[in-house]
């Protein structure tokens, strides 16, 4: 697998996490569809860096990984007085800026060796 195809994998794996801590844990119905959005948001993107990975599809990465760095940072500092729910923020921004910065990082290197445009 190419590395926009593993950096696919880690939003898929971000995504899945999303919406499972999303299903069991949230209660607010803001919050639920919010992050349930992006969390579907973050699985389309991962399955077409899988699939057909193109200069476009890194633009849109990089946006939801800011969007997605943004919303659990605001979800981090709303929950702050519970402990589950802050990690659980905490790890989810560490995964989608992981997922995010991996296609950007996959993309340049494909620039630089010209093999991706």
């Amino acid at each position: 697998m190419n590395r926009l195809g593993i950096a696919g994998a880690v939003w898929l794996v971000a995504a899945g996490f999303a919406i499972t801590a999303t299903l069991i844990f949230r209660t607010d119905p803001v919050q639920w569809i919010v992050t349930m959005a992006i969390g579907v948001v973050a699985a389309a993107v991962g399955l077409w860096l899988v699939a057909r990975p193109s200069a476009l599809l890194v633009s849109a990465s990089n946006v939801v990984a800011v969007v997605w760095i943004v919303l659990y940072a605001v979800l981090t500092v709303q929950q702050s007085d519970e402990l589950a729910a802050w990690t659980t923020d905490v790890i989810l921004i560490v995964i989608g800026a992981a997922a995010g910065l991996a296609a950007y990082r996959a993309a340049a290197r494909a620039k630089l060796a010209g093999t991706f445009s």
